[in-house]
């Protein structure tokens, strides 16, 4: 049995105004010692996610854009899914539909049902940048996407938005509340991209337990997925009451972004090692 953590980034691993690890530092260092697998699972974008990893030496698979893909090195799962593309030295399971198709849909439901929508695809990265607090350089990273585009949607009351998510499902399109922007996705979302990752674990014989940790409700779907789920406290949304409603299993943490992160992910370490089960194949006995 192998110990996987499955996390959303903004306001669980990292601040969400700042963006900054800070105090969840030390437990990253000790999910990493242990050799622990941590698949970073976000709406953002593969050139994002690629930064962020260089930056604190993360390697293993992850899940971008709202479960648009999962993308992994070459050869760590030892059968990739059917249909995984590889480039550059890794293969990419696509969940999502193509990025050109979920902006077309968005702008064509937004003229029918008289509503005005603003998207990533329609700013500027100095407006990306300066709406989300980035840097011109991360901004352009954000911008970069693949298969989910964040909009907000103006001016609309309460009936109008239902209708217009209505019509957009009605086309295929779902819809999920992020931190600042709501996003606009294909038939998939990080609990579909969870479920494809058990799979590709056990084709290389491998059985998980997968802890999930987030904090808003486009988590929702990947609590309800993993074996243990955390909710990581966000107090300034709102979100955490509505996922503990939703996901009565999960933990709330004490603490809120990296702080709760860490407050969690050593709890779930500790609890597993003083189980004696190995977290990443040792010699440990397993649980009877």
């Amino acid at each position: 049995m192998r110990l996987v953590i499955v996390t959303d980034l903004d306001g669980t691993l990292l601040d969400p105004v700042t963006y900054a690890i800070g105090p969840a530092m030390g437990a990253l260092r000790r999910v990493m010692a242990l050799d622990v697998p941590l698949v970073l699972a976000s709406s953002k974008t593969r050139a994002e996610i690629d930064a962020l990893r260089r930056r604190i030496g993360l390697s293993g698979a992850f899940v971008v854009e709202n479960g648009g893909a999962i993308v992994a090195p070459a050869g760590y799962f030892d059968t990739p899914a059917s249909g995984a593309a590889s480039a550059d030295e890794r293969f990419t399971v696509e969940l999502g539909r193509p990025y050109a198709e979920i902006v077309d849909v968005l702008r064509t439901v937004a003229v029918a049902e008289q509503v005005t929508v603003i998207g990533f695809s329609d700013m500027t990265v100095r407006e990306v940048a300066a709406d989300c607090g980035l840097s011109l350089m991360d901004a352009q990273l954000a911008k970069m996407r693949q298969y989910d585009e964040p909009f907000r949607l103006l001016d609309a009351d309460v009936a109008a938005r239902s209708r217009f998510l209505k019509a957009l499902r009605n086309q295929g399109v779902r819809v999920v509340s992020g931190g600042r922007y709501d996003h606009a996705t294909g038939d998939t979302d990080k609990g579909k991209a969870v479920v494809e990752l058990r799979t590709l674990f056990a084709r290389r014989g491998e059985r998980v337990v997968l802890v999930g940790l987030g904090d808003g409700l486009n988590d929702m779907s990947m609590l309800r997925a993993v074996d243990r789920p955390v909710i990581v406290r966000n107090d300034m949304s709102g979100a955490t009451a509505r996922l503990a409603r939703k996901v009565p299993t999960a933990r709330i943490t004490r603490a809120s972004g990296p702080e709760g992160w860490a407050e969690a992910v050593t709890a779930v370490l500790d609890q597993w090692q003083d189980a004696a089960i190995p977290v990443a194949g040792g010699s440990s006995r397993e649980r009877t």
